[in-house]
């Protein structure tokens, strides 16, 4: 029993650092996510937690598109967040705005 039971804390453990470790990376690149969704606001932006669900919802509601659409931006934008996050804005910006 030990063992299942420090198996499920191990997972707890992980999913919470999975959790933070993308709440770290939606308010590192959150000024970039405002460039990119203009018409959503930081509060917006902030409420959303970076969730994909979350997201996909504003975008859908603000820019009209579908969820495969929205789903298709959220990609490109953590994409390119991750392979430049100084200029990510700049690599997708005319993509999405």
């Amino acid at each position: 029993m030990r063992t299942a039971t420090k198996q499920k804390s191990q997972a707890a453990t992980s999913a919470a650092g999975a959790l933070m470790s993308q709440e770290q990376f939606w308010l590192a690149n959150l000024d970039e996510a405002q460039q990119c969704w203009n018409q959503l606001s930081r509060e917006q932006l902030l409420q959303s937690q970076g969730m994909p669900h979350r997201l996909c919802r504003l975008l859908q509601e603000h820019y009209d598109l579908s969820r495969q659409q929205a789903d298709y931006q959220i990609s490109r934008f953590k994409e390119s967040c991750q392979l430049s996050p100084v200029s990510s804005a700049q690599t997708i910006g005319h993509d999405i705005s």
